[in-house]
């Protein structure tokens, strides 16, 4: 077999072109876009993060005063208002955790918003009343 010696008398023809046409950053450039994309990457990880931490609290807090409410009687009108109060929890905890990435923690949250808005309902109907 005959190799042809013209295919490689310009073994390196594209590389001066693109360097001249880039500049001579080429992996400057190249960094710079790939650290880019790490910042991007932890920020959504710190963002998730933040996210997780305020479902926590918010179901911490929803939970608690779920537990002071069933020690103490109420009436129509402290129904009324802490049902409320507990539903909008409820939404708001929903609204957050469809922003989380599929898995067992998206679901873990809004199954248990789910449940206290169903609680927060009961109560604001009178289920629980005196």
């Amino acid at each position: 077999m005959k190799i042809d010696s013209k295919i490689f008398t310009d073994i390196n023809f594209i590389t001066p072109d693109a360097i001249s046409k880039q500049g001579n950053r080429v992996f400057e450039d190249y960094l710079k876009s790939a650290l880019l994309e790490l910042e991007t990457s932890d920020l959504i990880k710190e963002t998730e993060k933040e996210k997780i931490k305020f479902l926590s609290e918010k179901l911490d807090f929803s939970l608690d005063l779920l537990d002071r409410i069933a020690k103490i009687p109420l009436n129509s009108a402290t129904s009324a208002t802490v049902g409320d109060f507990l539903l909008a929890q409820a939404f708001e905890m929903e609204k957050v955790a469809e922003s989380l990435p599929e898995g067992a923690l998206k679901n873990l949250y809004k199954e248990s918003a789910l449940y206290i808005g169903i609680e927060a309902e009961k109560i604001r109907q009178g289920y629980y009343q005196a």
